[in-house]
């Protein structure tokens, strides 16, 4: 009660969070069996921690199994989506101080 939930559709409807996009670009799924727990574990690093270290992200991620063990393309991905997040977020800020 009274708490908000958001599943992997709720990230983007259209696929195009960078979450989702750094997944593909990476080529992070393989059997697919983790998936959308990767990546709303990753999406609630991401939501708290705009800038996370690798060290950041291993610590975060641990306890999310992979049995196709990709762990350095999750990392990677992360990485990514952290990077294009923190981007889009300062060409937003740029464009509303002018």
């Amino acid at each position: 009660v009274g708490k908000k939930i958001t599943t992997i559709e709720g990230l983007s409807a259209k696929g195009d969070h960078p979450l989702q996009k750094a997944w593909i670009a990476e080529q992070v799924p393989q059997c697919g069996y983790c998936q959308s727990g990767q990546i709303m574990q990753a999406a609630s690093l991401l939501a708290r921690n705009a800038n996370p270290t690798k060290e950041e992200v291993v610590a975060h991620m641990d306890g999310n199994l992979c049995r196709c063990m990709t762990y350095s393309r999750i990392q990677k991905a992360i990485m990514r989506a952290a990077s294009e997040m923190r981007t889009a977020s300062n060409a937003a800020t740029e464009r509303r101080a002018t």
